[in-house]
């Protein structure tokens, strides 16, 4: 499908005034666009993110129909950050069995030993939603397919005059239709930006959507939804709050209820059963690394180190990407509670965080278990992430 001059102009001008006077001639690499920037970049980082969990380089055919595979497939759709699927979608890849059969499917996947439109009909068939599919050929090839919404791509569509639906389209020829549209786009934003990647033109149509009045800057998450809800609802406790009277507490402690000593908590016992449980957690990750880059590229699996007996560089493993470039692994065991999973990072490691450009937090959860889970989480942003929430649990008192 060509996409003529004509509507490419009719968006370009759309997303310009979505701008509110940015100056398109003053970027050159689209990429860095503010509007980009603030509010579709996080795509890259999701798709970067599912490769990490995906780990498709370790996958070999003895794990079929372990579950192993099936496993690193889940933790690459339910990423914290992922809102490129609806989170009612996710649940798609529920119902999927971990049998030998299901986990060749996506072996021969991503490993390209099948062809795509041959996997996009067995996905179909299994009963995956559109969303769910061209999600996951994103994370396979994200500079040939991209993530799709079909609801809010078709007003897109329609609004530019363009004759073309998603909506209950589910199939091959419809998903190779969609990516050729944003190709066009891609094509034509060339003309005025460098280094256009078919994921900026994908982020192009989506803020361009902004004037439709039915696109969030970012979709919320279940999460996000949760937070704000609660947000609201704190705003009103404290508007209601009467002032309080300065007052001098006067409370004394009930000798009555006071613990015997037998019944006293051993503060040395539990920081020593924690600190076996971090080494441990350093041990999981360390053996992964190096089982991860040892077949492939032996010679910067010999590099792996643990480096935790030095606290002042702020991470435990110094790793390798498979390009040879330095991971800044911080070690956490975690506790889980409920859905959510919780860690204590110092303040060193909190800065070294901002610092190192390869730094990484893997959670490990299950570690008394025969299958430990990793949960990597790549550069976290936690003071500028809502996925992430801090609380204060310790502090420091200065005075003269």
């Amino acid at each position: 499908m060509e996409i003529s001059e004509k509507i490419f102009e009719t968006a370009f001008l759309e997303f310009s005034k979505i701008g509110n006077g940015i100056s398109n001639e003053r970027v050159s690499i689209f990429k860095n666009h503010p509007l980009l920037v603030k509010h579709e970049n996080y795509k890259y980082d999701i798709k970067d993110d599912a490769k990490n969990q995906l780990l498709t380089n370790t996958w070999k055919d003895a794990d079929l129909g372990t579950g192993r595979i099936l496993e690193c497939v889940k933790n690459a759709i339910n990423l914290n950050s992922n809102n490129l699927i609806d989170w009612r979608k996710k649940d798609d890849f529920k119902k999927l069995k971990a049998n030998r059969e299901n986990e060749k499917l996506l072996f021969d996947f991503f490993k390209t030993k099948i062809e795509d439109e041959n996997a996009f009909n067995q996905f179909h068939e299994i009963g995956f939603s559109y969303q769910l599919i061209a999600y996951l050929f994103f994370i396979k090839n994200f500079q040939k397919y991209m993530p799709i919404s079909q609801e809010q791509f078709d007003k897109i569509f329609n609004s530019l005059g363009i004759d073309f639906k998603t909506s209950h389209n589910c199939s091959w020829r419809n998903y190779l239709e969609y990516n050729e549209i944003i190709k066009q786009f891609k094509k034509q934003l060339s003309q005025r930006f460098q280094n256009v990647s078919l994921l900026d033109a994908h982020s192009f149509l989506w803020i361009y959507g902004f004037q439709l009045g039915s696109i969030d800057e970012k979709p919320k998450s279940k999460k996000e939804s949760k937070l704000k809800e609660r947000e609201e609802t704190e705003i009103l406790i404290d508007k209601a709050k009467p002032e309080l009277e300065i007052y001098k507490p006067e409370k004394v402690v009930d000798l009555e209820s006071l613990p015997d000593l037998e019944n006293e908590i051993d503060y040395i016992e539990n920081h020593r059963r924690l600190m076996e449980i971090g080494d441990l957690a350093e041990k999981i990750v360390l053996e992964d690394e190096i089982e991860f880059l040892k077949n492939d590229f032996p010679d910067l699996a010999e590099k792996v180190r643990l480096v935790s007996n030095n606290p002042k560089l702020g991470f435990d493993i110094l790793s390798f990407e498979t390009d040879g470039s330095q991971k800044q692994i911080e070690v956490k065991a975690v506790s889980e509670n409920k859905n959510s999973k919780s860690f204590i990072i110092s303040r060193n490691e909190f800065s070294k965080s901002k610092i190192y450009s390869n730094y990484y937090v893997y959670c490990v959860s299950g570690i008394n278990s025969e299958t430990p889970k990793i949960l990597r989480i790549k550069n976290p942003d936690f003071e500028n992430n809502e996925e992430f929430i801090i609380e204060p649990l310790t502090y420091k008192i200065t005075f003269e």
